[in-house]
């Protein structure tokens, strides 16, 4: 992080106190290109001349020229450090909130695709009489036939050891 990141959110967290129409002001100046208004004092010329100030750059000449590399080097380190302060408190931001509502979207879709599948499926197995009830009947029969050849078995083993004796 560096100071003049620091220096710059010092500042304008302390006048942040003064109203929430600041944090709109905020908004509207990054979204702006880091500029003020063109009509008249407001606030994000409050914000430009903060800017200017923390950032050490020069106030426009008279004739409007404005050191253009210093600006654009000082937008990127501030964008560059404010993403870094914003990681650091667990922020995301908008295009990754975006990515995440979309894939969510997706599958959820996919979910109900499959929601749709299963019913028919179900359906199937009950038209073919393979429903839940028909299988457990088959399993219940299967489990009866190997408990009696089981118990055929075993009375066959100890007959055979009573002829033995």
């Amino acid at each position: 992080m560096n100071r003049q990141f620091y220096e710059f959110w010092g500042n304008f967290f302390t006048n942040v106190a003064q109203g929430q129409k600041q944090l709109d002001d905020m908004s509207a100046w990054m979204k702006q290109g880091f500029s003020g208004t063109k009509q008249g004092f407001s606030s994000t010329d409050d914000l430009t001349a903060l800017f200017q100030r923390c950032y050490g750059l020069k106030a426009p000449e008279p004739s409007g020229a404005l050191d253009i590399q210093s600006w654009q080097k000082a937008i990127a380190d501030f964008q560059q450090t404010f993403a870094q302060f914003g990681e650091q408190l667990g922020w995301v931001t908008q295009t990754e909130h975006q990515q995440v509502l979309d894939k969510c979207s997706a599958l959820e879709k996919k979910v109900q695709q499959q929601e749709v599948t299963i019913t028919q499926l179900r359906d199937l197995l009950n038209q073919e009489g393979l429903g839940h009830t028909e299988l457990f009947q088959h399993f219940k029969g299967a489990l009866e036939d190997q408990s009696s050849q089981f118990q055929e078995l075993m009375e066959s083993i100890s007959k055979a050891g009573k002829d033995k004796s």
